[in-house]
């Protein structure tokens, strides 16, 4: 799996899967935007975040 990668807005820090946010991390990112056109689970295995400026990756799986 990448997650080594940096965010590709601020550049500053490295995108985070779910495992890797503290609980008050994961809280902010189930009231993101992006938590509407997605279901829970499919973010949390999917998707990977930037805990600097709250940007929201999908993960595509053949990056898995």
């Amino acid at each position: 799996m990448n997650t080594e990668r940096r965010c590709p807005k601020c550049g500053e820090e490295l995108l985070r899967s779910w495992d890797q946010l503290t609980p008050e991390e994961q809280e902010v990112v189930r009231r993101l935007p992006e938590s509407v056109d997605y279901q829970e689970m499919e973010r949390q295995a999917m998707h990977r975040w930037c805990t600097r400026c709250w940007y929201e990756a999908v993960i595509d799986e053949t990056q898995i």
